[in-house]
């Protein structure tokens, strides 16, 4: 199994997870072109994925998604409250699905859960596959726009081999940047987004020794920095021995192989 960002951030992101049986998307809110060139790199096209999965309706997780659905095919799954905000979606190929109602594309198990932002019915998403399958138990996540998390968040983030988490801003450089204060206090919110030392933190709660990889995702383009966003991370997080990285806004992130 892998887990690598085609691109994360302000402007978009779109998560690949592909295993020897399935390819997957999380999210496909990057151009198309963008994704095209992302797999191409990753050896796979287009018509390998075998299903998006949708985190909500923002822009910067669907602005390809009918593109993508209705030109290769491609089934795409997410809450009732995600897909009632998609324009068009009864013309389009979707599974409604809920969170902590487990589901398989193929020989992976999909585990949807509720996370914390100012949308209706957002989901993270845990997958699997069993040694049976892949050789070892394997499950990896992915968890963005979240505003703050509890033990719900922590019982599925557990015994995990690899994920990618938001750490969307410096605290600092949200309040004292150019953004409004009504947009501040949206993203500070317990239902906006997850700052660095908040995912710091989160990532030192759940460490497990099965923990291989992490990748830093959403970063803020006006209130982060890749460099300060991998320092406040560490500094609540330790890795010893996990491989901590940022997914680029652009272009593919390090790949995590398990």
């Amino acid at each position: 199994m892998i887990l690598a960002s085609l691109g994360s951030g302000s402007k978009g992101n779109c998560t690949l997870i592909s295993t020897n049986t399935e390819n997957i998307l999380v999210d496909c809110g990057i151009p198309e072109k963008t994704i095209v060139e992302g797999l191409r790199k990753l050896s796979l096209c287009v018509n390998d994925i075998d299903a998006i999965l949708i985190t909500h309706e923002h822009s910067d997780h669907i602005s390809s998604l009918k593109k993508l659905m209705n030109k290769y095919d491609i089934p795409a799954y997410a809450s009732y409250g995600t897909i009632s905000n998609i324009s068009d979606s009864d013309n389009m190929n979707f599974f409604v699905i809920q969170a902590d109602s487990e589901f398989y594309i193929g020989n992976t198990m999909v585990t949807p859960f509720r996370t914390y932002h100012d949308t209706p019915g957002p989901l993270g998403y845990r997958l699997e596959q069993e040694a049976a399958v892949c050789g070892k138990d394997t499950a990896v996540c992915v968890l963005t726009d979240c505003g703050h998390y509890d033990e719900y968040i922590k019982s599925h983030l557990r015994n995990l081999d690899a994920m990618l988490i938001e750490a969307n801003h410096n605290i600092d450089m949200l309040m004292t940047g150019p953004y409004p204060m009504f947009l501040k206090r949206r993203i500070f919110s317990d239902n906006g987004h997850a700052s660095n030392i908040s995912c710091g933190r989160l990532l030192d709660e759940i460490r497990s020794d099965r923990l291989k990889g992490v990748l830093l995702g959403h970063l803020s383009e006006v209130n982060n920095d890749p460099y300060i966003a991998l320092k406040e991370v560490l500094t609540e997080f330790p890795p010893c021995g996990v491989k901590v990285s940022v997914a680029p806004q652009n272009g593919i992130s390090e790949v995590i192989t398990l």
